[in-house]
């Protein structure tokens, strides 16, 4: 097992304060270079690079594709993580933006749970997680709303130490009954007892959709 792989996709979301606290091989999605802002080094940068402006450091892996592929960007850096032996993998500022594009990084945290890898996504305004037959912890935060959809069609929920709480509630994947909860002063357990379960913090200076 290696250590931490941080993926730095392109979405407009910044990530400045994960990336200042990142320990760990890092990999630039195409224009997720553009992001870096000198604060870390990559150690790849891959992609079709439609979008990357300015020069790449010489001493960096380069791994190109054609504009025309079934990847995204984004799954394209998964997969050389993967291949590499990375088992605990951080998706930075892959939020905001086009819709399609977050849909697709949601997806693609669904095709790292599928295969056994540690994953989230996490940005300055929108984290998310995956569990399924689990329990995770989401430390208190002050200014951020807490969500919880279902990705199955059903999925058996608990949420503790929230405004609004559940006790094995069979969630369904046609009614948001889980958005924009709020944390109460401590750290927030949420159990996903069946199914799939997405969960997001976002700032509530984040826009509304």
């Amino acid at each position: 097992m290696r250590d931490k792989c941080y993926i730095i996709c392109g979405g407009p979301e910044a990530c400045d304060n994960i990336l200042k606290r990142a320990e760990g091989f890092i990999i630039c999605a195409d224009s997720g270079y553009n992001k870096l802002n000198g604060i870390k080094k990559p150690d790849i940068v891959s992609g079709d690079f439609d979008s990357i402006k300015g020069d790449i450091p010489a001493d960096c892996e380069i791994i190109s594709a054609s504009p025309h592929k079934d990847d995204t960007d984004t799954l394209m850096a998964i997969k050389t993580a993967i291949d590499k032996g990375y088992t605990d993998i951080t998706l930075c500022g892959a939020m905001g933006g086009r819709a399609d594009h977050s849909i697709a990084n949601i997806q693609a945290l669904i095709y790292m749970k599928d295969r056994g890898i540690n994953c989230r996504i996490e940005g300055d305004e929108i984290c998310c997680y995956i569990i399924r037959n689990e329990k995770i912890t989401i430390p208190h935060m002050d200014n951020a709303y807490l969500s919880v959809f279902s990705l199955s069609d059903e999925s058996k929920v608990s949420i503790k130490n929230a405004e609004y709480e559940l006790s094995e509630y069979i969630m369904k994947n046609s009614y948001p009954i889980g958005v924009s909860n709020e944390f109460t002063n401590d750290n927030c357990i949420i159990t996903c007892h069946s199914g799939t379960v997405l969960i997001m913090t976002v700032t509530k200076t984040t826009p509304l959709s």
